[in-house]
């Protein structure tokens, strides 16, 4: 048996990826500026995972 689960080392701050892309807050990304940006590696491609994933969550604006 393993021991606990370690914690996610993504410390997300509020529009960071959108100001990465020079994109402004509430932009819509593509999966074209995702996938540039997981090119890059490291954090960046963190950042994207994490938005990629996000994308497919059932957000409550989404349903209006």
């Amino acid at each position: 048996m393993t021991g606990p689960r370690a914690p996610m080392k993504l410390h997300l701050k509020a529009g960071q990826l959108h100001r990465d892309l020079g994109k402004p807050p509430g932009a819509k990304l593509t999966l074209a500026d995702l996938a540039k940006e997981k090119s890059k590696g490291g954090v960046y491609a963190q950042r994207a995972h994490f938005a990629q994933n996000a994308r497919r969550w059932n957000h409550a604006s989404a349903k209006r």
